[in-house]
């Protein structure tokens, strides 16, 4: 069988294990999995509320505010950037419990457009390797946190908290395959949507800078001034912006890792030590073949 059915294979069987993951995930997100607070997707549902509603206490900490929308047994704290909430405040038409659903499902629609940009980033790497980034990126096959007996943890966890790292996993490898296939606008536009977790995005950035390496002024300045264009205006209204440098930045860089923060990590990783394999290969096989090449030009 040919090298690229073979890697079609294994996405088409990738697609389908992603795909019972979603449908245990997404039964599961029909009610909180915490006894303390609601799912994942709370903290985005309450953010954008209060984004229209009560703006100065978007990043607020603590139980229910005056005006919030009900979400029992209480919402979690919105953390990300203030951008995000531009995508997001569209599912506010909806009532909460629709609104995560869609998001869900949303988000694994996400995953078959991953499939896409991962096979074009490997369809001409080593067979093996190319299989192992497929079955990272779609499947994340890790016992990390939570229930060890769920296989896919990373996509299971991501589905039932409807959190949002698996769209991330998508914009991210998605801004890898516009960096390498020269198109520094639509990369910079994905890297600017990404950043809404800013952490995952820095972890990619070498990669990024690598295939971005022939356009690299251009998707630069492009990144720089979409992710200027999605979050500075909320610099002048209501404070937003200088609420989320004081809270999230400055006191929470680091936090607990779930399973579902995984996602990304190990896809961005993979890809990476993968084109690094590469290179190194590369320029191992240049050198072998410049040491066999001059005992020939010394006889000559």
């Amino acid at each position: 069988m040919h090298k690229k059915q073979i890697l079609l294979t294994v996405i088409l069987i990738a697609l389908a294990l992603n795909t019972y993951t979603f449908s245990l995930g997404y039964s599961s997100a029909a009610a909180p999995v915490l006894e303390e607070y609601a799912n994942d997707f709370s903290a985005y549902y309450i953010g954008a509320w209060r984004l229209f509603h009560n703006p100065t206490q978007i990043y607020a900490s603590g139980h229910y505010l005056p005006g919030d929308y009900l979400i029992e047994p209480t919402p979690q704290i919105f953390k990300y950037t203030p951008s995000f909430l531009v995508f997001f405040s569209p599912l506010l038409a909806l009532s909460y419990q629709d609104a995560l659903n869609l998001f869900d499902i949303l988000q694994f629609l996400s995953v078959f457009a991953s499939a896409f940009f991962v096979y074009q980033l490997i369809k001409n790497q080593n067979l093996l390797l190319g299989s192992i980034a497929i079955i990272v990126v779609l499947l994340a096959p890790a016992a990390l946190s939570f229930d060890a007996k769920i296989l896919f943890q990373g996509y299971y966890w991501g589905y039932t908290m409807a959190n949002a790292h698996i769209l991330q996993t998508a914009l991210i490898v998605g801004a890898l395959y516009f960096a390498y296939t020269k198109k520094p606008l639509v990369c910079a536009f994905m890297v600017a949507v990404a950043c809404f977790d800013p952490r995952i995005v820095l972890l990619a950035l070498p990669l990024l800078l690598w295939y971005s390496r022939h356009t690299l002024h251009k998707t630069i300045l492009a990144s720089i001034g979409f992710i200027t264009a999605l979050n500075a205006p909320f610099f002048f209204y209501q404070n937003i912006g200088q609420t989320f440098l004081q809270q999230e930045v400055q006191g929470n860089i680091i936090t607990q890792m779930y399973a579902y923060n995984w996602v990304p990590i190990l896809a961005v990783i993979t890809l990476t030590l993968i084109e690094t394999t590469s290179l190194i290969k590369t320029h191992f096989n240049s050198i072998t073949l410049n040491a066999k090449k001059k005992p020939h030009l010394d006889r000559c």
